[in-house]
């Protein structure tokens, strides 16, 4: 897999500002991953930020405050879980809309001071601001790798690795984009079974996330139709869009599920008897170059990266 070099696009963005800015030795991973990675010379901290913005990432008609808060937090928290991390502290800044009072707030605080409640993360500071014409609310988490391990990168996936995804894909549209909880204690499980050669969240998109780890990783992927865990919400949304459910829980942003690669022999430790407490699926396995599916029919079709980017002209 390949990214252009000109362009528009966040990605094409990402991959131009990665060649003007150059960390300091200090940072091992810096802009490209699903967070940074920062040598404190006693470990290494995670650095992770995330916004939402009303008419992009909810409809205010449709999310509670506190619903906004709690995915404001569990998206930036998925992020540290994708690096096989745990996560330890997030700060909030929050620019409100002309018509979010003080209730909303509150709401907005009690749905960020659930997530931290569930996962165990302390909400210690942040900024607050007034007058915009929609709310905003970003979030910055910090989290470290736990000793005896490493983070776990979108580069490193292997030819002949399986490619493996937690629970259910597509249709997060209908109430999962809102109520998600981030993967950490199914990302720390992991990671005491095997080590990932590989892992991101599934946030913007099944075929686009994993062809960040492609094209990191310089390889390429087949996947098996029958073995994508379509999520009935999925099918719900199919029977409402007119498109199949499978082209849902392939493109379909925001289900938050762990995608990740491994070594064949670890397979059957992490699915038999839901070892991390939620089902993994094998989807498919890591090939030398392109990204296709092998149908249900037996036919191999190739594939086009798609799902959820934000548009830089």
């Amino acid at each position: 897999m390949s990214t252009p070099s000109g362009g528009s696009g966040e990605f094409l963005f990402i991959e131009w500002l990665r060649k003007q800015v150059k960390p300091s030795s200090m940072v091992s991973t810096g802009i490209g991953d699903d967070a940074a990675v920062v040598s404190t010379g006693r470990g290494d901290l995670l650095l992770t930020i995330d916004t939402v913005v009303e008419g992009v990432d909810f409809e205010s008609g449709k999310a509670t405050p506190k619903e906004v808060g709690r995915k404001a937090v569990a998206a930036s928290l998925s992020d540290i879980a994708a690096m096989g991390g745990v996560a330890d502290y997030v700060l909030v800044s929050a620019a409100t809309g002309e018509k979010f009072g003080r209730a909303a707030m509150e709401g907005l605080y009690r749905g960020m001071a659930e997530v931290c409640r569930e996962v165990s993360v302390d909400l210690v500071g942040g900024d607050l601001a007034s007058g915009s014409k929609s709310l905003v609310v970003t979030v910055a988490s910090v989290g470290h790798v736990p000793e005896g391990k490493r983070a776990i990168l979108r580069k490193g996936a292997r030819v002949g690795d399986a490619i493996m995804v937690t629970g259910e894909l597509g249709g997060s549209l209908l109430g999962k984009h809102l109520a998600f909880r981030p993967r950490l204690r199914e990302a720390a499980i992991l990671t005491d079974i095997c080590t990932p050669t590989s892992m991101i969240d599934v946030s913007d998109g099944l075929l686009l996330d994993l062809s960040h780890i492609l094209e990191e990783s310089g390889v390429g992927a087949l996947l098996h139709e029958e073995a994508i865990p379509v999520s009935p919400a999925a099918e719900e949304l199919a029977r409402r869009t007119g498109s199949s459910p499978m082209d849902h829980a392939l493109s379909d942003g925001e289900d938050y599920e762990l995608l990740f690669t491994v070594a064949g022999e670890d397979v059957s430790k992490l699915t038999q008897g839901e070892p991390l407490g939620v089902g993994v699926s094998r989807i498919g396995e890591v090939t030398a170059e392109g990204l296709r599916m092998r149908r249900r029919s037996g036919e191999t079709v190739s594939l086009e990266p798609r799902g959820y980017e934000h548009r830089i002209e």
